[in-house]
């Protein structure tokens, strides 16, 4: 999946104001973490389309990036959170970090490795019995 990693001024109110441009522009947010650096807010975001997105962003000249990361499905398993980052361990797979969803109905963990075993990551958790969301 495409992560959108957005830098917003780190000021009251610019948050509300960039959840509300999506909402807007019909860009529903899949999964959502913030985190302040010393000078922004930083926006890790998932939504459900992010070509769309960033031709949104890009216009309106907001500093952006985007990231490869996986999503695994949870499906109710109540030792996900253990089992993923210990199947990924064990198997020589740093997390570089992960977060979770905010849709109801479709919990998932959504994680970054490097980029050069992304695919590694993915083939190994698809082969252990996490489904990975493509998209």
């Amino acid at each position: 999946m495409i992560q959108l990693s957005v830098y917003l001024e780190d000021r009251p109110g610019e948050l509300a104001n960039f959840i509300k441009l999506l909402m807007d522009n019909k860009i529903f947010i899949r999964a959502l973490t913030v985190a302040k650096t010393s000078e922004y807010g930083l926006i890790l975001i998932l939504v459900d389309n992010p070509e769309k997105c960033i031709n949104l962003l890009e216009d309106r000249d907001f500093l952006l990036s985007t990231t490869d990361v996986i999503a695994v499905r949870l499906n109710d398993r109540p030792y996900a959170l253990y089992e993923i980052p210990k199947t990924l361990g064990e198997n020589d797979i740093n997390i570089d970090y992960f977060y979770s969803t905010l849709i109801k109905d479709e919990s998932m963990l959504i994680l970054r490795v490097e980029d050069t075993i992304i695919e590694e990551a993915i083939n190994l958790l698809e082969k252990t019995g996490f489904p990975i969301v493509e998209k």
